[in-house]
C-alpha cells in the first residue's frame, strides 16, 4: 500500500512540473553600423507603455541582443543608441506568449555641430608674490564655530595638517613640520611670546603652569605659517602661530 502511495504521489509531482509552462517573451537582435560593422556596446532599451516597466541589454561582440522575461503583449517602444550615431526607435511593438521577436537595425552616423567653447582664466591669488610658504588661517568664524575642549589656541592649530598636538602634564605641545616645539614661535600683535627659558613643554610663557598664556576669546584671527621663507619672520625653524 505503501508502495502504491509513493507512486501516486511521483505522477503528481511530475505532472505538475510538465504543466509549467513559459509566461514571459523575449526579443533579440543585431545592431551594426550602415557598413555592416557590429556596434559593440550599443544600448536597447525596450519599455512597456501601459505599465512603464524598462528592459535593457547592451550588444556583444558581435552586435547580438537579447532581452528576455519580457512581459507579454504590448505596445513597447524599442529605442537603440550608440555614441556617434542616430538613435534608432521604433513603437507598437506587440510580444508574444514563449517567442522571441526579432528586431534589428543599422545605425547612420551622426554629424553634431559643437557650438564655440570660451574659456577664460582669472587669477584667484593662490599664488602670488604674497605667499612666501605653507600656512593656515583661522578666522573668527573658526574660532566660533570649531569644537575647542581646552580653549587654547592648539585646538585650533589642530587643523593645520603638518602640525601635532600632544597633551603632557605642563599643557599642551606643538610640533609644527615635525619641528621640536621650542623651534616655533608665537606672536601676539606681533610681540614674541615664547617660553624664553624653555622650561615649558608647549614652548610658551606661563606653560609649566599648565595655563593658556592668552584667551583664545580675545583673538580675532590667527595664522599658522610652516617653515616661510619671507626675511621678515624670523627666529624659528618649525613654524610661526601669529595671532
Amino acid at each position: 500500500m505503501r508502495k502504491i502511495y509513493f507512486a501516486l504521489a511521483a505522477f503528481l509531482m511530475t505532472a505538475t512540473a510538465f504543466s509549467q509552462g513559459v509566461t514571459t517573451a523575449s526579443i533579440g537582435g543585431k545592431v551594426t553600423s550602415t557598413a555592416e560593422e557590429p556596434l559593440i556596446g550599443a544600448t536597447v532599451i525596450a519599455v512597456h507603455v501601459p505599465t512603464g516597466a524598462t528592459y535593457g541589454a547592451a550588444a556583444d561582440f558581435d552586435g547580438f541582443y537579447r532581452i528576455s522575461n519580457m512581459r507579454t503583449g504590448g505596445p513597447y517602444t524599442i529605442t537603440i543608441s550608440y555614441v556617434g550615431y542616430d538613435d534608432f526607435v521604433t513603437e507598437g511593438i506587440y510580444l508574444n506568449l514563449g517567442q522571441t521577436t526579432r528586431i534589428s537595425t543599422q545605425l547612420a552616423e551622426s554629424a553634431t555641430a559643437l557650438q564655440e567653447v570660451v574659456v577664460t582664466g582669472i587669477s584667484g591669488g593662490i599664488f602670488s608674490s604674497n605667499k612666501t610658504g605653507t600656512e593656515t588661517n583661522v578666522s573668527q568664524r573658526d574660532i566660533n564655530t570649531l569644537p575647542a575642549a581646552s580653549r587654547s589656541i592648539a585646538d585650533f592649530v589642530r587643523i593645520t595638517p603638518q602640525a601635532q598636538v600632544t597633551e603632557g602634564n605642563d599643557g599642551f605641545s606643538i610640533s609644527l613640520a615635525g619641528q621640536n616645539n621650542r623651534y616655533n614661535a608665537v606672536y601676539i600683535d606681533g610681540a614674541v611670546n615664547n617660553d624664553v627659558f624653555g622650561l615649558a613643554g608647549s614652548g610658551t610663557n606661563g606653560g609649566q603652569t599648565g595655563v593658556n598664556p592668552f584667551s583664545v576669546d580675545a583673538i580675532e584671527t590667527f595664522q599658522v605659517n610652516i617653515a616661510p621663507f619671507d626675511v621678515r619672520q624670523s627666529g624659528f625653524s618649525g613654524g610661526s602661530i601669529n595671532a
